[in-house]
């Protein structure tokens, strides 16, 4: 059976979409954005739920997802001694909820607001 000439082009438009989000000329779409109220940071994990970011521990609230570079759920049991730049949000009680955790090179072009830090002699970020 001949596709529909509708059909078809619609199929062609489709295809040509996909080869521009995977090709160069889609990187700029590729941007991560991140919801409001989360910060930049850079994270050590401990021993779960413990975290530190920017100098300041913080705990892993019930739920946690932590996020890899390519957007996968890393398992709580995998997270100890990573070190990273992140980007986070918390919750009401302070607890983290959810973490993303990004490329160095990443980091230093996002526009996400930094935590506040308790590194260094005057608590520098």
């Amino acid at each position: 059976m001949k596709p529909q000439p509708l059909t078809r082009r619609i199929a062609v438009q489709a295809a040509l979409g996909v080869a521009l989000c995977l090709g160069g000329l889609g990187a700029a779409h590729a941007q991560m954005n991140y919801p409001m109220g989360s910060l930049l940071g850079n994270a050590s994990f401990g021993a779960f739920p413990q975290v530190s970011i920017n100098c300041t521990d913080y705990t892993l609230g019930p739920g946690a997802r932590v996020l890899s570079p390519l957007r996968r759920i890393i398992p709580h049991q995998q997270l100890g001694g990573i070190q990273s730049p992140v980007v986070f949000q918390t919750d009401a009680m302070g607890n983290v909820f959810r973490i993303w955790l990004v490329k160095p090179e990443a980091a230093a072009q996002l526009q996400v607001p930094r935590a506040p830090g308790q590194c260094g002699l005057f608590f520098s970020n």
